[in-house]
This record gives C-alpha cells, structure tokens and sequence, in this order.
C-alpha cells in the first residue's frame, strides 16, 4: 500500500504531550510499619501487607512494592504505591513508529507473528488502534488513516492527540516494513518489564525482609555493651526486679531477643550512674516498640548537628531530643 505522503523525521505530537493512562498491576495507599524483627507482631505484620498487596494488584493499575529494613532497630518499611507514568519502562516513539509503518503497509502485519498483542502499548489510544487495524487487516480490510480516522472519531483521546493529523503524521514519519520486527521486539519486552511480579516474587520479597531482619537483630542484641538482667543491675546499683519495674514504665529500655532474653543497651546510662533523661516521653512519642526507640536513638540526625538523640540525651539536651521525636512522630522527616 501506497501514499502520497513524504515522510519526515521526527516524532508526532500528541502522546509525549499528553499522560497516558497504564495498564497494569494494583496500586494502594503507602503503607509503613515498624516491629520487634524477632516478635510475632512482625510476622503478623508481614502477613497483613502481604494481604494488602494481593488486594492492591487486583485493582488494575501499576504497583511497586518494597520491602526494605533500616537502621540499627532493623526498622521494617514496606511501601505498596501506584508508579507515576513517568516511571514505568516504555517507548511511545518506538510504538508510533510500528503503528506508522503499519498503516503506510498493511501487510507489515505478516512480519510481527502473533507474540505482539494490543495491551503489549503502554499508549491506550495506541492499544485500541492497533487492535482496530489488526481486525481490518484479518478481515480483509484495508487499515489506513482515513478509515481509522472514521472509526474513532468519537473516541476522545483521538480527537486530544489530533485526530486524522495524528495518524498523517505517524505515516509520515514511518520506517520501512522491514523494521517492523525490530520495534515490535522492543515494544514487546518493555510490556514485559511493566507487567508485575509473579507471587513467588512478592514472597521472596517477605521472607528476604524478614531474615534481613533478624540477622540485624541478632548482630545489635550480641553487642559488647548489650548486657543482660544482671549486668544492667549491676550497673545501675539495683536489682533485677528493680530493672523489670523500670522496664515496665519505660524508663529504661530493652530489647527482646530471640535466645537471649532482654537485652540493655550499657549507654543508656549516663556517667553519674543516672538513666537516659526524657525516655519516657520518647516512648510516648513514637510508641511502644522498643526498636523503633532504638532505632530513634542511635541514628544520628542532622536535626541534632549529625548527633544520635542518645548522646544528646546523655548531656541534659533533653528538649532537642523531644522536638525531633515529635517532629518524627508527626510524619516530619525531612
């Protein structure tokens, strides 16, 4: 098939100017989640986002899961969001360009094979015109502007995309037949890196989390300076039953290990035998996980001039270590 058309070079307006919708996999509100690595709240936890993904996919659009575990309190972060059009692999040009030598030649149709399909476009439009072309091409039909220009012109984004002019243009700027295989391969393996991970990846995700997890918690709670019941006590000049009171109102803090029992860390107390002043109400702030608080005090923060809160808590500067706690448990991270 034959045009009185010069191609040009160049690519069309319309698609790089507009956003397209996507095909895809589920999208969901972020979700984050902070748990003792070694406690079954985690494994509760794992359970409940694992779910939330599941119901997340099957809502049709595009979904990136991470799982991810920071800092020493092994913080577990899990974030289910919806991928912006900006972020998904696809190639529009490419796409124009297979769609452009179709139209210029139908019978480009007989060298793509039957691996390329419709929802293979990250385009809509695109999606429907080649659905509506390969149709007209099977049945004998000839595809080409003017008769696709018919059939869509009630269809929106045609019109938005510049209707018959668009697909003028796409002749215009059409490579040869010849390059019909090479577009649609790559049109086709971008479709496959936007598709979702398969289950088993979802669960590897999960259980790669979880013993990450657990081989920081076993790493911090073997410490030198994470002493036991006996230790601690020792130290602070009061008996176990002491320490499991102080325990109990937070005004020490300890972590749950899986074959070591509590574990204290020694730098919370301060060089005049004292206790870290503020713990308490860093409790209240950013709740009751132990490693959450952990994790809180030992990282440093350039809220704190590059200080860890512990070594600000240990000099009295008790007020800058609340303000950044409740700056944090606001949702204030930056």
């Amino acid at each position: 098939m034959t045009h009185a058309v010069t191609k040009k070079t160049g690519t069309p307006a319309g698609v790089a100017q507009r956003s397209a919708a996507t095909g895809g996999f589920g999208g969901a509100a972020p979700a984050s989640a902070q748990a003792d690595p070694e406690s079954p709240a985690l494994a509760a936890l794992l359970q409940q986002v694992e779910r939330a993904v599941r119901a997340a996919y099957s809502t049709g659009r595009p979904t990136q899961l991470t799982v991810r575990l920071q800092g020493p309190s092994s913080q577990v972060d899990i974030d289910v969001e919806p991928l912006s059009a900006d972020a998904l692999p696809a190639d529009i040009e490419a796409e124009q360009a297979l769609l452009g030598a179709l139209l210029y030649d139908n019978d480009g149709f007989e060298h793509l094979g039957p691996a390329l399909t419709a929802v293979d476009f990250y385009e809509p439009f695109h999606q429907r015109l080649f659905a509506a072309m390969e149709d007209a091409w099977r049945s004998g039909k000839l595809a080409e502007p003017i008769l696709m220009a018919e059939q869509f012109s009630n269809d929106a984004a045609f019109r938005e995309l510049g209707g018959v002019r668009y697909l003028a243009d796409l002749v215009d700027r059409a490579p040869s037949t010849t390059d019909v295989p090479t577009f649609a391969a790559r049109i086709g393996g971008l479709a496959l890196r936007r598709r979702p991970p398969a289950e088993d990846e979802l669960e590897a995700a999960l259980r790669d989390a979880r013993a990450r997890g657990e081989a920081r918690a076993a790493e911090v709670l073997a410490a030198p300076d994470m002493l036991g019941a006996d230790d601690f006590a020792g130290l602070i000049g009061a008996t176990r039953e002491t320490v499991r009171q102080k325990l109990k109102r937070r005004e020490i803090l300890g972590l749950q290990g899986a074959k070591r029992g509590v574990r204290y860390p020694a730098w919370q107390v301060t060089r005049d035998g004292g206790l870290l002043p503020g713990l308490p109400t860093v409790f209240e702030l950013l709740g009751d996980s132990p490693w959450a608080v952990f994790r809180f005090l030992t990282q440093p923060s350039p809220a704190l001039e590059g200080e860890a809160p512990k070594d600000k808590l240990r000099r009295g500067k008790v007020a800058e270590v609340l303000d950044l706690a409740e700056s944090q448990a606001r949702g204030d991270f930056g």
